[in-house]
């Protein structure tokens, strides 16, 4: 889709109405206006304002954060309240999904900059503090930081080094594709040019959608020990691995997936040259025949890189290599290694989630007094996170671990 629509949008939504999560009568906050899209332009234009649009989800915890931490901060309302008309929406919500067929919405919360013709000027995605939140939205309102702008200039062939690699920035800060701009900023850079810290940053910087097919990934592949002193040699290697992870799992989940897709991908991985390419197909086919739900092939694969590898996998990751062993793996020389992982995944961050499988592995491989002690370790996280849905389902967990323990004991 399109960054800006010059749209006729007002009989689209001439009747969707912009209504608050809450009462925001009180002060400070962003005053939120109730009405239809088209009283919202028709203020909008009155007051010669840009109008500000929250696109949330009810079931997004950043977005919960800036209603609770940043709408509410003293120079965030001063500042909003004085330069935008602002409305919230549920992008899920009726009304909310036609906006997100107009506007490019890859997350939550995705901040859209609009003028009253329901031009989209500036985007952006994420939580933020109220001092980042502030400067989003200056950004908005200065021709020369402006997503809009931005596009303008590019559509014109503007092609500089600089202006691209901050045109590169800006549609990664709104959550839209980059893959062409990312490719003709390297255009600009000679080789010696990726050899720098910002030009690695620029390769690795979107960890879920990584492009490695670009030139500047190739280079690394090719030239690996002349990154040596910008990287450690562990920590670019992870930055490889993880690339060719995240990947790969973008390819298994797309539509045109099949077997030959799949064989077509294990070779381009082994004519890259990364060193560690076996580790990178063990990785792939232990993604597969999850998918396949072949478990033993996924827990011998785990097992492999985990304990002879020793692939470093970050905390989420390695939780989650053990939910699903808790889940779908029944050899309990397996579930006790899977147990070894989630506490490391504990170790490395605790989180609700993790404390909950650490636990549950625990449960059932027979410590049950252990686990009852780091079930309620989740569900005090999960409360400070205000997650009332993990609340309720950890808690009735712990119901379950407490009855076989007093049944052990006869109390």
């Amino acid at each position: 889709m399109n960054l800006i629509k010059l749209l006729g949008i007002a009989g689209i939504f001439g009747a969707i109405n912009f209504l608050p999560m809450r009462d925001y009568a009180q002060n400070p906050q962003i005053n939120f206006e109730k009405g239809t899209f088209t009283e919202i332009k028709g203020k909008a234009e009155n007051a010669n304002k840009m109008i500000f649009i929250d696109g949330y989800a009810t079931w997004c915890g950043p977005c919960k954060l800036m209603d609770k931490n940043v709408f509410t901060n003293d120079a965030v309302a001063e500042f909003y309240n004085k330069n935008f008309i602002n409305i919230k929406m549920d992008m899920e919500s009726k009304e909310g999904k036609k906006l997100d067929s107009i506007y490019d919405v890859t997350g939550y919360p995705t901040f859209l900059y609009i003028n009253e013709k329901g031009d989209l000027i500036h985007q952006w995605i994420g939580a933020s503090s109220p001092e980042k939140f502030i400067q989003i939205g200056a950004d908005a309102l200065n021709p020369e930081k402006q997503l809009s702008s931005f596009k303008k200039r590019y559509e014109n062939r503007e092609g500089n080094g600089k202006f691209i690699y901050d045109y590169l920035n800006a549609l990664r800060n709104a959550g839209l594709p980059y893959k062409k701009v990312l490719e003709d900023y390297f255009k600009t850079q000679e080789d010696e040019d990726l050899i720098s810290r910002k030009n690695l940053d620029i390769i690795f910087f979107d960890k879920y959608n990584p492009i490695i097919d670009s030139k500047g990934f190739k280079y690394v592949i090719k030239n690996r020990k002349r990154f040596n002193g910008i990287y450690s040699s562990d920590s670019l290697d992870n930055d490889i691995f993880d690339a060719y992870f995240y990947d790969f799992r973008n390819v298994l989940h797309s539509r045109s997936f099949s077997p030959a897709e799949y064989e077509k991908w294990k070779q381009k991985v082994k004519e890259g040259g990364f060193s560690k390419f076996n580790e990178v197909l063990l990785e792939a086919e232990m993604q597969y025949s999850k998918k396949e739900r072949d478990w033993k092939t996924y827990s011998n694969n785990a097992v492999e890189l985990i304990e002879k590898c020793k692939r470093n996998y970050d905390s989420e990751r390695l939780n989650s290599i053990a939910w699903n062993f808790f889940e779908n793996v029944k050899d309990t020389n397996y579930l006790n290694k899977a147990v070894g992982w989630a506490k490391k995944s504990v170790e490395l961050e605790s989180k609700a989630y993790n404390n909950d499988t650490y636990a549950s592995l625990l449960y059932i491989t027979g410590d049950t007094l252990t686990a009852i002690k780091y079930e309620k370790k989740a569900i005090e996280l999960a409360e400070k996170e205000e997650n009332i849905g993990f609340v309720d389902e950890m808690s009735k967990t712990l119901e379950k671990m407490k009855s076989r323990e007093s049944l052990y004991y006869g109390f």
